[in-house]
């Protein structure tokens, strides 16, 4: 039974469609964006120190993907399917990131 599960298992990977390698720069970007929309998400009323780290993780990372986006967006312009890719990842987050003061 246990191995006819490690044989099971072990083919699982080739089912998967293989990971797409990205340039690095793009999958900062995507890094980022997730992050951001991450913590935009998050608030605390309870907690102003948790409420001051969550600011400026928004402020830090959402400030990233959003100047990343719009350099990206001009690199690959031309790319398609890299800037598909790129506006998948460009959540709403992102696109309506404003610096808190």
């Amino acid at each position: 039974m246990k191995l006819l599960l490690a044989l099971l298992f072990s083919g699982l990977p080739l089912l998967a469609p293989a990971q797409e390698k990205l340039p690095p720069d793009v999958a900062k970007f995507i890094e980022h964006a997730q992050m951001c929309e991450h913590f935009a998400g998050e608030w605390d009323d309870n907690d102003r120190a948790r409420q001051r780290e969550i600011i400026a993780a928004v402020d830090d990372s959402c400030g990233q993907a959003q100047r990343q986006w719009k350099r990206l967006a001009a690199r690959y312009a031309k790319q398609p399917r890299l800037q598909k890719i790129i506006d998948e990842h460009a959540n709403d987050a992102v696109r309506s990131y404003r610096k808190s003061r």
